[in-house]
């Protein structure tokens, strides 16, 4: 239904360039095509037409219920609101998981990011702060997807973007694409780059400021493009 693959997770011009994977491998890939019913023999598709299939993949996602919720008190939007140490807008109560939208410092807007490395590593900070502690959960969002034999990997948050950067061609079958806001990395994507992916992380975390033009040289370690 998307215009691109990965479109939600990575947005549609870094999707788009994945297509070409799918026509590689004999996928045949189509775009802004939605499916109305799954009946026998196939697919029925909004606005008519119809794909013959013999067996049928769903892959859709999932958003947060919290219907249960309403009059509880609890501010709701998209997921549990929650501030940077995971309380909600209730005295004593948490939320972590798929289902809290935190706070993050780091980008300046509210986070609900549904990968397993949230779910290992917030709940300690729900913890140390339930036995009174002062800890904030603001880690660099990140995930990874094989595609096709290829490992795709991203860490950050690129809808805070304004320029992005190729390292490499994105043609070929290594490269990384960074998002950057003025000076700095908030988001990186890497196609069989893991250290650019590695790296990247530990820069977006920081902060540093970066010399765009040698982030722009695959050859340079993308921690070597830190200024000083």
């Amino acid at each position: 239904a998307a215009d691109a693959p990965l479109a939600g997770a990575i947005g549609a011009e870094a999707g788009s360039w994945t297509a070409r994977w799918y026509a590689e491998a004999g996928v045949e890939l189509r775009h802004g095509v939605k499916a109305v019913s799954v009946e026998a023999g196939g697919l029925e598709l909004a606005g008519g037409g119809s794909i013959e299939a013999d067996l049928v993949l769903t892959g859709i996602g999932v958003r947060p219920e919290t219907g249960w919720l309403e009059g509880s008190g609890l501010a709701l939007e998209n997921g549990v609101v929650v501030d940077e140490g995971m309380r909600t807008s209730r005295p004593g109560v948490f939320a972590v998981g798929d289902c809290a939208a935190w706070w993050s410092a780091r980008f300046g807007r509210r986070l609900r990011v549904e990968h397993w490395d949230v779910a290992l590593n917030a709940p300690d900070v729900v913890a140390a702060n339930l036995l009174g502690g002062e800890r904030a959960y603001d880690a660099v969002p990140y995930f990874w997807s094989e595609q096709f034999g290829r490992m795709v990997q991203y860490a950050g948050h690129h809808p805070v973007a304004d320029t992005t950067v190729w390292r490499g061609d994105p043609d070929a079958d290594r490269w990384s694409l960074c998002w950057l806001s003025g000076d700095r990395l908030v988001a990186i994507l890497t196609v069989d780059r893991p250290r650019d992916l590695v790296q990247g992380r530990r820069l977006i975390a920081s902060g540093a400021p970066v010399d765009i033009g040698r982030l722009t040289d695959p050859d340079v370690p993308v921690r070597a493009t830190v200024r000083g």
